[in-house]
């Protein structure tokens, strides 16, 4: 059971990746938090074991940086929460390696929005 992922990105103009390319490009190493709206863009259908597995195809329509520091720290914190309801205690892997919201540790966001880097 899985999910594939369309490798076209949408438009240009429809993606807000190019706020943050020039981020991308001086902070390969660093994290960078969007929102991002999708659809599934197709079904496969195969048999696997006799039985008829479906995987869904999903497609990015729209990509949308948060170049704000705060609001991005806000929706790690929420992408979090939401990864704490979806995989319960004690057997949840932290969602992003190295990754501490609690104490604030392991968050470096000061390359979004074109910040300074510590």
């Amino acid at each position: 059971m899985g999910i594939k992922l369309k490798a076209t990105l949408p438009k240009w103009e429809q993606s807000g990746l190019a706020l943050i390319r020039d981020q991308l490009l001086e902070f390969p190493e660093g994290q960078h938090v969007a929102i991002v709206v999708l659809d599934c863009v197709s079904i496969k259908h195969d048999v696997v074991d006799g039985d008829l597995e479906a995987t869904p195809t999903v497609r990015l329509l729209r990509i949308e940086p948060e170049t704000d520091p705060d609001e991005a720290a806000r929706l790690l914190a929420h992408a979090k929460r939401l990864t704490d309801k979806r995989i319960p205690p004690p057997t949840k892997p932290d969602p992003i390696p190295g990754l501490d919201l609690a104490g604030g540790s392991g968050v470096h966001l000061t390359s979004v929005g074109g910040g300074q880097r510590a």
